[in-house]
């Protein structure tokens, strides 16, 4: 081992074997020489470490690999445990320094006594710039601007001030642990250390130039969580988080959900098969409520799936840690695959983004019986080019399922009464699991005051305008945080007129609790 370095530079990665080598070349082009690299591989199922292996001739480099993937933030304690520096920066394997990025802020933090963390100034998405992920009205005002809502200039909808790859700060015992995988998940990490840092009494400083690239790309660990595509059944997927491991995922846009608080209870061993049971293979994604299949568990049928590759936040897509599902890999030999599980029949659903998917199922010719249950999206399938598409899984498939009779007839008049009723079935696409039913039932607001109250889970679509209901005198209960945030300004208008109310997301296990006191949803 070398003399003790006077920076660490932890460099936390997962499948980003691609991007690795120009990270490194970055640091080994500094200007300033008395560093570590600590290289901490957080289970990559790529050739991180074949491509890692050149770069420890240089003695100053370490490489660790995980046995299994824990999420960033166990990576980054992992790595701090192991780093010898005086001062701790940072380069994410898909970011890049300037020549003069470790220079100038071991420039700051020598010569300021009283600074603690000193950053750089950051391009990002290649055609943006600032001294901060907020711009420089940040600067000197870091605590100020993390308090803020997002910035419709930033990246990050969490409303982050400062890249990872931007930082330097001292080693000391104010400095907070990287909340876990195990405690929160979250596109907030790096926004909540930097608020850690300062309720420590921490002082930060700008280093005065542009000195590093944030880089932009699909797989980036906030868009994964927060982005679109994104949410919490794509960063399991993109984790190979599988069945048994709750995540208590908190997205700063998007769908939220304690995944043990909400599915805990369904972890049981599945019951025998019977001589009537079915082996199922989901195909698509389960939408809202997908514990739902474990009613199929629970019968005694055997189920695999083979799951949409970038669901959004609304989708429900496998590994789930609930239940015993089979997941296909949905690789090159994805169909040899399925042969060889020999399902009995493919139920496949639910929403238009799975459309491209199921076709690739029904073009596969795999000698399996194919029910479609299609939810909504028809309009939409127009305007993505997807309604051939749509028409033909219609027409294809050797069973359809509808969500109601007026869907159903909706389509059978699309399709020039091109329908075989006798093999569709009528069921709602998100149908919540029996388990959630309670007689819990509560006295109806209008009993109270004589006034209607209505009541939106969802999305406020067909709602509009909200005065016309406000003339009548309907009060409507608008649900889900999230849905506040994705409809701003019909929030905003609703609001005004004294006849919108907001509700966070009301649980399943509340459900008829809280939605029972309203006239009707």
């Amino acid at each position: 081992m070398s003399p003790v370095p006077l920076v660490s530079v932890l460099m936390p990665t997962f499948r980003q074997a691609n991007f690795l080598p120009r990270a490194v070349e970055s640091l080994l082009a500094q200007t300033f020489t008395d560093w570590e690299l600590v290289i901490v591989d957080d289970g990559s199922p790529d050739d991180t470490a074949e491509v890692v292996r050149p770069f420890l001739s240089d003695p100053r480099t370490s490489y660790t690999r995980l046995a299994r993937n824990v999420g960033l933030g166990a990576a980054l304690n992992h790595a701090t445990a192991l780093a010898r520096g005086r001062f701790l920066a940072y380069l994410p394997s898909d970011d890049v320094y300037y020549p003069e990025h470790l220079e100038r802020l071991v420039g700051v933090v020598e010569a300021k006594p009283d600074v603690d963390l000193a950053y750089g100034g950051v391009r990002w998405a290649y055609h943006h710039e600032g001294p901060t992920l907020r711009g420089e009205g940040a600067v000197g005002h870091e605590a100020d601007f993390l308090g803020l809502p997002p910035d419709t200039r930033a990246q990050p909808t969490s409303g982050n001030v400062l890249a990872l790859v931007q930082v330097m700060h001292r080693r000391s015992e104010r400095v907070p642990r990287w909340p876990e995988r195990t405690e929160r998940v979250s596109d907030t990490l790096e926004a909540d250390f930097w608020r850690g840092l300062l309720a420590a009494g921490a002082r930060f400083a700008y280093a005065g130039a542009t000195t590093c690239e944030w880089v932009s790309h699909p797989d980036q660990r906030h868009r994964i969580i927060a982005g679109v595509p994104g949410g919490l059944s794509r960063y399991r997927a993109y984790h190979g988080i599988g069945r048994g491991e709750y995540l208590n995922f908190q997205p700063s846009r998007g769908m939220r959900v304690d995944e043990r608080a909400r599915y805990g209870r369904f972890e049981r061993p599945p019951p025998p098969p019977k001589s009537e049971s079915l082996h199922i293979l989901l195909v698509g994604s389960l939408g809202f409520n997908p514990e739902r299949v474990l009613a199929l568990e629970e019968r005694g049928h055997r189920l695999s799936g083979l799951w949409l590759p970038e669901p959004e936040t609304w989708d429900a897509t496998g590994p789930f840690p609930f239940g015993h599902i089979e997941d296909v890999p949905l690789d090159d030999h994805w169909a040899d695959r399925v042969r060889a599980l020999r399902p009995d029949v493919i139920y496949a659903g639910l929403n238009w983004h799975a459309l491209p998917l199921i076709e690739r199922v029904l073009d596969a010719r795999l000698g399996i019986p194919l029910v479609f249950h299609f939810k909504e999206g028809p309009f939409i399938c127009h305007e993505k080019g997807l309604w051939p598409t749509l028409v033909r899984l219609l027409r294809g498939s050797d069973g359809q399922v509808f969500i109601s009779p007026e869907n159903r007839e909706w389509f059978r008049l699309a399709l020039g009464g091109r329908l075989d009723e006798s093999r569709t079935y009528i069921l709602d696409g998100d149908l919540p699991k029996l388990d959630w039913f309670t007689d819990d039932w509560a006295p109806k607001l209008s009993h109270a005051d004589g006034e209607i109250h209505t009541v939106c889970a969802g999305r406020p679509l067909g709602l509009e305008p909200l005065s016309e209901l406000a003339r009548h005198g309907v009060h409507v209960h608008f649900y889900g945080t999230h849905f506040h945030e994705w409809f701003p300004n019909w929030t905003r208008a609703g609001l005004e007129s004294g006849y919108l109310h907001l509700h966070p997301t009301v649980e399943p296990e509340d459900w008829v609790r809280e939605l029972s006191r309203y006239d009707a949803g």
